[in-house]
C-alpha cells in the first residue's frame, strides 16, 4: 500500500517536474514528497523480507532514472549509483539502517522512555572475561510466526 501510494506521487512529481535543470529543485521535490513517505516511521514497519526491501527500492530507481534522464546524467544502463552519488542520496535500506541504528542508540542511551521497548532488547552479559564480545543476543528464529510471537509478548 505504501509503495502504491508513492509511486502514485512519484508519477506527480514526474509530471510537473519535466522541465527542471537544477539538481537541487529536483532532489527536494523527490526528498520532500516522495521519500518522506518512504522514510515515516520506518522504524515500526522496517521490512526484513528482500521482496519487500526490493519494492521499496523500486521507487528510487524509477525517480533516479527519470532524474538521470532529465538531467541528462551519464551511467550505465539499469546502475543508478552514479545517479545517486550526483544527487547526494542514498538507497533506501542504508537510510533504514542508519536510522534503526540511531533509534537503539536512544533507547539504550535513556533519550526514549520506552521500559517496554527496552524490555525486548536482549542483552548479552558474559559472567567471565571472554573474547567474543557480542553486546546483545540475537534470536535465531526460523519463522516468521516466532518473530511476531516474540515481538507482541
Amino acid at each position: 500500500m505504501l509503495c502504491c501510494k508513492a509511486l502514485k506521487t512519484l508519477g506527480f512529481v514526474i509530471r510537473i517536474s519535466k522541465e527542471f535543470n537544477l539538481y537541487s529543485s529536483l532532489k527536494t521535490i523527490y526528498c520532500s514528497l516522495v521519500r518522506s513517505l518512504l522514510d515515516y516511521a520506518s522504524v515500526l514497519w522496517d521490512p526484513y523480507t528482500l521482496a519487500d526491501s526490493c519494492q521499496l527500492e523500486r521507487v528510487q530507481r524509477r525517480f533516479l532514472s527519470c532524474a538521470a534522464f532529465t538531467l541528462k546524467i551519464k551511467h550505465p544502463p539499469h546502475d543508478y549509483s552514479l545517479v545517486m552519488q550526483e544527487l547526494g542520496l542514498v538507497s533506501l535500506a542504508d537510510k533504514r539502517v542508519n536510522t534503526n541504528v540511531e533509534f537503539l542508540k536512544k533507547l539504550v542511551d535513556g533519550r526514549f522512555d520506552a521500559p517496554s521497548l527496552l524490555v525486548l532488547v536482549n542483552f548479552k552479559v558474559p559472567f567471565r572475561t571472554i573474547r567474543h564480545h557480542v553486546p546483545f543476543l540475537v534470536s535465531t528464529d526460523t519463522t516468521n510466526n516466532a518473530k511476531i510471537i516474540l515481538l507482541i509478548a
